[in-house]
């Protein structure tokens, strides 16, 4: 859990509100400051109007897919800790994979997913983005 005092932004980038509501919920009582977005576009105008220490990305959106968008978001927060999550691939997954194995993403969550994996994700993330400080 964040120190009190400092809440770590988190933008969560999911179009479908009902995922975006549980992570936000989630997280939020873990102490961190939740941003949701419901596309890429919208993600990378937040983005490059605040500063996020994580990312919750769904791996498949309506204007770009989370592989180009986590690209994106690289190029304008080279610190930024990336967590995809998806409903449609699995760790195992070659793209998943790849991304995890070039530090793209600092983690992987399937839907549906479980509270404490989502807490411990956060955390590593977090933990991640601090040592790029």
């Amino acid at each position: 859990m964040p120190e009190p005092g400092n809440r770590p932004n988190v933008l969560v980038v999911d179009d479908e509100p009902d995922m975006c509501w549980a992570l936000e919920n989630i997280l939020s009582r873990e102490g961190y400051q939740i941003t949701t977005a419901k596309n890429a576009r919208e993600a990378l105008e937040l983005a490059k109007e605040k500063h996020f220490e994580v990312f919750f990305i769904d791996a498949k959106l309506p204007d770009m897919d989370g592989g180009q968008l986590s690209d994106q978001i690289r190029k304008i927060n080279s610190k930024a800790a990336i967590i995809m999550i998806s409903g449609y691939f699995y760790q195992e997954d070659k793209a998943i994979e790849e991304g995890l194995a070039q530090g793209l993403y600092v983690g992987f969550i399937s839907k549906p997913f479980e509270l404490n994996e989502v807490r411990s994700a956060a955390r590593t993330a977090l933990e991640v983005a601090a040592g790029r400080g």
